[in-house]
């Protein structure tokens, strides 16, 4: 039975902030410390690796756990954050201009079967795809304890993905709605080989952080 140990990045200071984030936002104080505690919980748990977003928050949290628990550290772009339209980039998640966008966007979601955009946006059907190719990443892995780092929405794509593995565009975007991810938290899923089935074992717990 493979488990793969999917972690949120801690918090960024862009989280922080509540800032439109690029791929070089960095973790605050709060989420280093938070990379620490988590660290520390994996030192109760076997694991044979870890995966994390190029993102440099992804990175930072992932290093925090490898160098405790001398793993070795890859990354891959298939668990980087969903890319959002440039326009977002660097805007207040409370300024006129992003709610703007936001609304847009989540007018048109599954326009054109999923393949409309706002600008150079990932649209709906890419992320999907993206969520069942690192999916099929992780089962053809050979370690069968993976810890993989990353961020919120690519990780509620992944668990819909898991939740409804045949389930249309519309369906999916409704269970990903339905998460709430702390930073640091802790969901847990298991691959059965024999049955060829993956299965949610736990998702956001957040315990080490008190």
């Amino acid at each position: 039975m493979k488990k793969i140990y999917f972690v949120r990045h801690g918090e960024s200071e862009g989280n922080a902030a509540r800032i439109h984030q690029s791929k070089e936002t960095a973790l605050s104080e709060i989420g280093r410390s938070q990379a620490k505690i988590v660290a520390l919980r994996f030192s109760k748990i076997q694991t044979d690796g870890i995966i994390a977003s190029p993102y440099h928050r992804a990175q930072e949290t992932a290093q925090a756990i490898a160098s405790k628990n001398k793993l070795k550290l890859e990354s891959s772009e298939l668990f980087a954050e969903r890319r959002g339209p440039s326009e977002l980039v660097g805007l207040s998640q409370l300024s006129e201009q992003s709610k703007q966008i936001r609304a847009e966007l989540s007018k048109h979601l599954l326009d054109e079967n999923g393949t409309w955009r706002y600008s150079d946006e990932e649209n709906a059907i890419e992320f999907v795809q993206r969520a069942t190719n690192a999916l099929d990443f992780l089962r053809q892995r050979s370690e069968e304890n993976l810890i993989v780092v990353c961020h919120a929405l690519i990780l509620r794509m992944i668990f819909a993905k898991i939740l409804n593995p045949h389930g249309d565009l519309a369906n999916l975007y409704d269970i990903y709605g339905n998460f709430d991810l702390n930073n640091t938290s802790l969901s847990v899923a298991s691959y059965d080989h024999e049955k060829q089935a993956w299965q949610m074992i736990c998702i956001n717990d957040h315990s080490h952080l008190g």
